[in-house]
């Protein structure tokens, strides 16, 4: 019996401590938990606090630390802007010469002392037929000489009678001309010498002075082909023509320019 009581007694003594040794070893376990889950939520507070990154410290804020003792300078001045000269091109543009308003060989103006009654005060220009038959002017006169005895003297043309001939010719041949002086312009006819009646052998008189060519007589009596090459530029040149190209070219625009000049409204446009 007493046995018996004694096995209950040993028994229940060891349900005591199992049941402790359990019940503290939950109670450890419990903390661990805790303790884990307050790591845990630790954890990730940090993780999503906000990373804050310093401040760069502006100049004067920088200067502020350095030592005292070291001496401060001032910033050096800006450097002085330079003034670049640039040569300009030159040749790189030419400007197109006018023909029309060249200066003349001369140096003088294009305002002259007419040199015969019917010219006017401008270079390689003429009065028209209206002003000249007003003025009473119906016969012009210029100085010729003979190649054979070379005689000089004066030959008469009368105004009407020559100027007629000069523009029905070209008037019935212009357009088979194509702005080329025809064979007759450029080696004329001549006038017979009065005195040795030698044909074709009486040739006009050139001063040398381009300002004193008598161009109304040479047109009546149809020598301007007589004139040399510079004297039909010099012409073309005052009265605005193109002077540049063959003999045959610009003294087609001379008989042209002459017989336009004398009869404004007649047909001798080019």
């Amino acid at each position: 019996m007493n046995n018996q009581s004694n096995e209950q007694e040993i028994n229940r003594k060891r349900k005591n401590n199992m049941s402790e040794i359990f019940c503290t070893h939950h109670e450890n376990l419990r903390v661990e938990e805790e303790g884990e889950d307050k790591n845990d939520l630790t954890l990730r507070l940090m993780s999503f606090r906000p990373t804050t990154r310093p401040r760069k410290q502006s100049p004067e804020r920088n200067q502020s630390n350095l030592p005292v003792g070291l001496p401060s300078f001032p910033p050096p001045p800006l450097p002085m802007s330079q003034s670049v000269s640039v040569e300009p091109v030159r040749g790189s543009l030419r400007k197109r010469r006018n023909p029309s308003k060249a200066n003349n060989k001369d140096g003088n103006n294009e305002i002259i002392h007419p040199p015969f009654p019917w010219a006017t005060n401008r270079r390689a220009t003429i009065h028209t037929l209206d002003y000249l038959l007003t003025k009473k002017i119906i016969t012009i006169s210029g100085e010729v000489q003979c190649k054979r005895c070379e005689r000089k003297y004066q030959m008469d043309f009368d105004l009407k009678e020559k100027f007629l001939e000069v523009g029905t010719y070209i008037a019935e041949n212009k357009s088979a001309m194509h702005d080329r002086a025809p064979d007759i312009w450029m080696n004329p006819l001549l006038p017979t010498c009065q005195f040795c009646k030698q044909e074709n052998n009486v040739k006009p008189v050139f001063s040398g002075d381009k300002n004193s060519i008598n161009w109304l007589f040479l047109l009546l009596g149809r020598m301007l082909g007589c004139c040399t090459l510079d004297d039909l530029k010099y012409f073309c040149e005052h009265t605005k023509n193109h002077r540049t190209g063959a003999k045959d070219r610009v003294l087609y625009l001379t008989y042209l320019t002459l017989c336009k000049q004398l009869d404004p409204n007649g047909p001798f446009d080019r």
